[in-house]
Parts: structure tokens; sequence; C-alpha cells
């Protein structure tokens, strides 16, 4: 038993967190649609905006958006996808995301830098809002 618990296979630690995003045209059709999306829902459902029952016709919604795009207009959404994954997206995006993920971002890298290197940190965050204030 001792033998058994000594030679196992070692776990490799996986960070918790995903630094940047893969950008699909989907997540992009979303995100500069979002407004006639939750709209969709909100019609087609009930569900408000911000409720737990939006979940369940997210998927949909979305779906029956971007089948009345056009061809060109997926085309264009997967070259969007395509930069935004590549270079960075827009500010009202990368806005969304501090708000969201930021404040987790730096904790987990500060306890991070606890758990390695023994170092204590103080972070002050600020980005820029929705509105480039």
């Amino acid at each position: 038993k001792t033998w058994l618990f000594n030679n196992k296979k070692k776990k490799e630690r996986k960070d918790m967190i995903k630094y940047g995003r893969r950008w699909t045209p989907r997540m992009v059709i979303y995100q500069q649609m979002r407004e006639e999306v939750l709209k969709r829902i909100e019609e087609e459902s009930g569900a408000k905006p911000g409720g737990c029952g939006i979940f369940k016709h997210y998927q949909t919604a979305v779906k029956r958006v971007m089948a009345e795009l056009s061809d060109n207009e997926l085309e264009k959404a997967k070259e969007t996808a395509e930069e935004w994954s590549n270079n960075f997206p827009p500010p009202e995006i990368q806005a969304q995301v501090a708000r969201k993920k930021g404040p987790a971002y730096m904790e987990h890298f500060s306890k991070e830098m606890w758990r390695q290197c023994g170092m204590r940190m103080f972070v002050m965050l600020a980005w820029k809002n929705e509105q480039g204030k």
C-alpha cells in the first residue's frame, strides 16, 4: 500500500485561470449583436436579462440570429474573430472583460506569487470603462 502511494503518477498542477481567449465567430456575433440576442430571448421565452432562466434560451437565440445573417456577414465575423484572437478586441470588450475578470486575475496572480516566491503583493486595479473613462 505504501509503495503504491509513493509510486503513483504525479498530477501536474494546472492554472485555474486561463489568461486570454480564442474568439469564435459565434462569440463575435453575440458581442456585436448582444442587444438583439437579449431582446429575442425576452420575446420568445419571457426570460429577463440577468435572470437565471436566460441560460437555457441563449444557444437557440444566438443560433437563430446567426441563421438570419448573410454569408458575407458570417465571413466578416470569422475574420473579426481571427483578428481579435491574434491581436486584441475593441476597447468596449476589453472593458467588459476587465470589469468581470480583472479582480479574479489579480487575486490569482498574487496567490501564485505568494506560493511560488513567498512574495506579498499590493495591487491597485484601474481600467477604462465601456465609455472610455
